[in-house]
């Protein structure tokens, strides 16, 4: 199935790459002008929003869906305008487009440095119970950004004889289970002893999550427990800041990202980490 996709979606990025460059060719032999520099910003603008298109159908509305578009329209619009753009209001606008990608890509670069980190550190975390946070459920059927989650998480306890997991997570729009129950019978329908997992079935947030299922651990194992917790790659440095906030000394356990959506959630994680520390929460 992901092979399938995967080879759908790279044909469709190639065919649009392929008619964008013959019609560029088209475009100057008719005697039009059209450096490299815009050949390269329709590319690359066509493509973010082709990006959007299709993700739009292969997963749930958000954020991080639009941003590709978001980020590709300006390019479009300045691979046919730049001739223009030399003097008076169009010349401010160039060199404010200019200035607000210099200013995103300044920002993903940082942005991904911290999440790098952040996941590469709890790579071999020694805990006594994980937190698998929770994501959206499909129906009863869990996605497949929780099933690597989840799938990351019964390796650590495979590892681990002696840890327990909560999973956790309440039901949202469009689930008719919540996360937590659903992700309980994922576990145990591959082997995990259901005695090792605990259901959180009320958290509607990442705070929450951790909350939650604090109280779970201190019951179970009490306060001195030592904690992990298993999220996405891209989103186990968030979800620290987060744990931090809430007097949860936890380390974060990487699982992977679904590979057609790295790109939106590496854009909406982003924006999430500027939000968080534009509040002051990191």
């Amino acid at each position: 199935m992901y092979t399938r996709w995967r080879l759908y979606i790279l044909a469709v990025f190639l065919v649009i790459i392929g008619v964008l460059l013959f019609g560029c060719r088209i475009w100057r032999k008719r005697g039009h002008q059209l450096s490299w520099l815009r050949e390269v910003l329709l590319i690359l603008g066509v493509v973010l929003i082709v990006e959007t298109l299709i993700i739009s159908t292969l997963s749930n509305y958000n954020l991080g869906v639009i941003l590709p578009a978001f980020f590709g329209v300006p390019l479009v619009f300045l691979a046919f305008m730049l001739p223009k753009m030399k003097k008076g209001f169009l010349l401010l606008l160039k060199w404010l487009i200019a200035g607000c990608y210099a200013v995103a890509i300044g920002i993903f670069f940082v942005c991904g440095f911290l999440m790098i980190r952040a996941a590469n550190e709890g790579e071999h975390a020694e805990a006594d119970a994980v937190i698998v946070l929770g994501a959206a459920v499909h129906g009863d059927k869990v996605t497949w950004v929780l099933e690597n989650r989840l799938n990351t998480a019964i390796e650590y306890l495979e590892a681990h004889p002696n840890a327990i997991c909560v999973v956790s997570g309440g039901q949202g729009a469009g689930e008719t289970v919540t996360e937590g129950s659903a992700m309980k019978k994922y576990m145990v329908e591959r082997g995990v002893d259901e005695n090792r997992v605990y259901a959180e079935e009320k958290a509607k947030n990442t705070k929450e999550n951790f909350e939650n299922s604090k109280v779970i651990i201190d019951e179970v194992l009490g306060e001195n427990a030592r904690i992990a917790f298993v999220t996405t790659n891209f989103h186990v440095y968030r979800a620290g800041q987060v744990a931090k906030a809430q007097g949860v000394n936890a380390v974060g356990i990487p699982a992977e990202d679904v590979w057609y959506l790295r790109l939106n959630n590496f854009l909406r994680e982003c924006v999430g980490i500027c939000v968080y520390a534009l509040r002051g929460d990191i």
